[in-house]
C-alpha cells in the first residue's frame, strides 16, 4: 500500500496544489462577499436604532447625519444599501465562479486517488445520499424523510464475505442548536444579530469551504449486515452534552431507555440508549465494547453505532469531509496517508469488529 500511496501523491500533486491555490482564491471571495454582507446588516441595525432612538447619542450620530432622511431628501437612506447591494452582486457570482472551479477540480482529484489506492471497489460521487440508511439508523435524533442531506461520494466494498457501503454526507438537522437559532430568528433586531454574527463574522474568519459551514453533521456514513437478529435497536453515541440533550428532547424515540453498563472504559467514551436492556447486553457484549474502544482510537473522532434489524450503522464525524480535502496547502504525502487510513479503517469494521 505504501507505494500506491507514494505514486498516488506523485501524480496528483500538481491538482493539490491548484486545488489549494482555487480554495484560497475561493476563501478570500468568500470572505468578500460576506464582509459586504456584514456591512450591510450592521448599516441596517444602525439605521433602525437612530429612527427609533434619534434622542440618544449613540456616538456613531455625526456619521450617519448624512444619510438620515430630511424634508429635502428623504431617500437619504436608501443610497448607502443600494450602493452595497450593487457591491454584493459582483462579489457573490466571484465567489460563486471560483467555489465552482474549486470543488470540481477537488472532485476530480479524489476520484483520480481512490481508484488508484483502492481498485476493488466501487466509487460514485453522483449518488444521491443514502436517506432511507440515515433515517433507519436512528443516529441523529432530529432527522427526519425531509431532513436537507447532502452527499459528496460512496464506497461500495466487499472484505472476505462482507459488504460495506462508505458515504461521504452532510446533514442539517433541526438539533436544539437549530432550533433555538431558527426562534431567534424570527424576532426583529434580534434576527440581524443572528445574522451578523453566526452568518457573517464567523464566514469571514473561518478557513473552512462554505459548503461545510452549516452542517450538525458531516464525516462518514456506513452501514453492513449483523449476524444477530434483533427485535430492538441498540443506539451507541458519543458521551457529549449535545449528543444526550438531542436524544431527550427529541420526540422521535419515546420507545428508548438510557442503558447502563458496567464497563468504565467504554462509558467513558459512550452514552447506550436502547428499546431493551437485556437486548442491549447481549448486542454490546463485552469484548464488542473493547473492539469499538478500539475502533475509535483508530478513528481518533467521535464516533456513532446503532444496531437493528440484522445491520450495523457507523458515523465518524469529520468536518472536512471524507471525500474533500482539508484546509491549507496540500503538501506532504501524510494527508494521502490519512484519507488511506480512514478507509482501510472503515472497510475492515466487519473484521475489528467480528460482526
Amino acid at each position: 500500500m505504501q507505494y500506491l500511496i507514494q505514486k498516488a501523491y506523485s501524480e496528483t500533486s500538481a491538482a493539490l496544489n491548484d486545488i489549494y491555490k482555487k480554495r484560497k482564491r475561493s476563501l478570500f471571495f468568500q470572505k468578500v462577499m460576506w464582509g459586504v454582507t456584514g456591512l450591510y446588516v450592521l448599516w441596517m441595525i444602525l439605521l433602525w436604532a437612530s429612527n427609533y432612538f434619534p434622542t440618544l447619542n449613540f456616538g456613531f450620530r455625526s456619521v450617519l447625519e448624512p444619510y438620515l432622511p430630511t424634508q429635502d431628501n428623504p431617500y437619504a437612506n436608501i443610497y448607502p444599501i443600494v450602493g452595497l447591494l450593487a457591491l454584493l452582486y459582483p462579489t457573490t457570482v466571484l465567489f460563486a465562479r471560483a467555489f465552482q472551479r474549486f470543488k470540481l477540480r477537488e472532485k476530480e482529484t479524489i476520484a483520480k486517488m481512490i481508484k488508484m489506492l483502492f481498485p476493488q471497489v466501487e466509487f460514485s460521487q453522483g449518488l444521491p445520499a443514502p436517506i432511507k440508511e440515515i433515517v433507519h439508523s436512528k443516529l441523529f435524533a432530529w432527522v427526519k424523510k425531509d431532513t436537507p442531506i447532502y452527499s459528496y461520494g460512496q464506497i461500495r466494498g466487499k472484505v472476505d464475505h462482507s459488504t460495506i457501503n462508505i458515504a461521504d454526507i452532510g446533514i442539517v438537522e433541526q438539533n436544539i442548536s437549530n432550533k433555538v437559532t431558527g426562534g431567534l430568528m424570527r424576532i426583529p433586531i434580534l434576527n440581524l444579530l443572528v445574522v451578523l454574527y453566526g452568518y457573517v463574522f464567523r464566514n469571514m474568519v473561518s478557513n473552512t469551504s462554505a459548503d461545510n459551514h452549516y452542517f450538525t453533521y458531516r464525516g462518514m456514513f456506513c452501514w453492513l449486515k449483523f449476524t444477530k437478529k434483533l427485535d430492538g435497536h441498540t443506539v451507541v453515541l458519543p458521551n457529549a452534552q449535545m449528543p444526550k440533550w438531542d436524544r431527550l428532547v427529541s420526540s422521535n424515540f419515546k420507545e428508548e431507555h438510557k442503558m447502563h453498563l458496567e464497563d468504565p472504559r467504554f462509558t467513558k467514551d459512550f452514552v447506550v440508549y436502547g428499546t431493551d436492556q437485556v437486548e442491549a447486553r447481549y448486542v454490546l457484549s463485552s469484548s464488542l465494547m473493547e473492539r469499538i474502544v478500539s475502533l475509535k482510537e483508530r478513528f481518533d473522532r467521535p464516533l456513532y453505532l446503532s444496531f437493528q434489524d440484522r445491520q450495523m450503522y457507523l458515523a465518524v464525524m469529520n468536518d472536512n469531509g471524507l471525500f474533500s480535502f482539508p484546509s491549507g496547502k496540500l503538501e506532504g504525502i501524510k494527508m494521502v496517508e490519512e484519507l488511506v487510513k480512514e478507509i482501510e479503517t472503515a472497510l475492515e469494521i466487519s473484521e475489528d469488529l467480528k460482526l
